[in-house]
């Protein structure tokens, strides 16, 4: 702040200097100039040595500017070196993990299954609803439904005639194994 004070300061006095050379003149009185003093070359010899200090101020001023740009590259510079190398390493985690190949497999569980055998030894006609399935089986005939879910089931036997003759019972299949469901005459 000092230096744009003084520079202030330095040129107000010059352009006072100025004005009071003949920076402004009467034309329509003009005398003759009264010859220069000692007094006046010793003015005259202070404002060259305020014109000289000016144009230090001014060079140091610029100066000052460019070391500040300086500054503020090498500090930008600083900057970018420090993210190419957290991009680098960050690039060599991200190969490590590429080159790092998992197999992995399994053996899916076999659903445990069983049979349900239908024997019907009636004369009539009948249904049989396994699971909310309908299997129809004629009379003095023997049905096989393979490939059922292991474990409980629910079943409902219907005659022809008779209507409903097993109300829905629940029952366990084991696995590998046959549950018959038995239709005789009553």
């Amino acid at each position: 702040m000092k230096i744009i004070y003084s520079i202030t300061m330095i040129a107000l006095i010059g352009f006072s200097y100025g004005a009071s050379f003949g920076g402004i003149e009467n034309t329509s009185d003009k005398k003759p100039e009264p010859p220069i003093t000692p007094e006046k070359k010793a003015d005259v010899t202070s404002i060259d040595a305020i014109q000289t200090q000016l144009k230090e101020i001014q060079l140091s001023l610029q100066s000052i500017k460019s070391a500040d740009h300086e500054l503020k590259l090498k500090k930008i510079e600083a900057e970018i070196s420090i993210l190419k190398d957290q991009i680098s390493r960050m690039e060599q985690a991200i190969s490590k993990l590429a080159a790092t190949r998992v197999a992995a497999s399994f053996t899916p569980a076999v659903a445990a299954n069983g049979t349900i055998k239908i024997a019907n030894t009636s004369g009539a006609n009948t249904s049989v609803i396994i699971n909310g399935k309908v299997y129809k089986a004629q009379a003095n005939q023997t049905l096989s439904v393979p490939n059922q879910n292991a474990g409980d089931f629910t079943y409902e036997v219907l005659a022809d005639g008779f209507g409903i003759i097993q109300k829905q019972t629940t029952r366990s299949l084991g696995a590998n194994e046959t549950f018959t469901i038995n239709i005789y005459p009553r």
